[in-house]
C-alpha cells in the first residue's frame, strides 16, 4: 500500500559514501539489518536514519557485458595460473 510520505525513496548515507539508504514503508515485516563492525551495543554512527535500510551503491565505473569486464586493453595472463605456462 503506497504511503503519503514526503521523504525521498533513496538518500545517501552520511556515514559511508559507498552506501545509500532506501526508504521502507512497513518496517514491521523486515528483519533488522546487522550492525556494522565496531558499532556493537548501539555505539558509533548508524549508516541510515530510522525508516531507511542500507544498500551498497553500484559503482558503475566500468562497462560490463554479462560477467565480462569490457576494456580496450589486451588481456593479461595470470602469472599464478599454472595453465598459462
Amino acid at each position: 500500500m503506497p504511503t503519503e510520505d514526503d521523504r525521498p525513496a533513496v538518500i545517501p548515507s552520511e556515514v559511508d559514501p559507498d552506501v545509500e539508504c532506501v526508504r521502507i514503508d512497513d518496517p514491521g515485516e523486515l528483519a533488522k539489518p546487522p550492525e556494522p563492525p565496531g558499532a556493537a551495543g548501539g555505539q558509533g554512527p548508524r549508516l541510515c536514519p530510522d525508516g531507511y535500510l542500507p544498500r551498497r551503491r553500484s559503482r558503475g565505473e566500468y562497462p560490463l557485458a554479462g560477467k565480462r569486464v569490457v576494456t580496450d586493453e589486451p588481456p593479461i595472463l595470470n602469472p599464478d595460473d599454472p595453465a598459462s605456462y
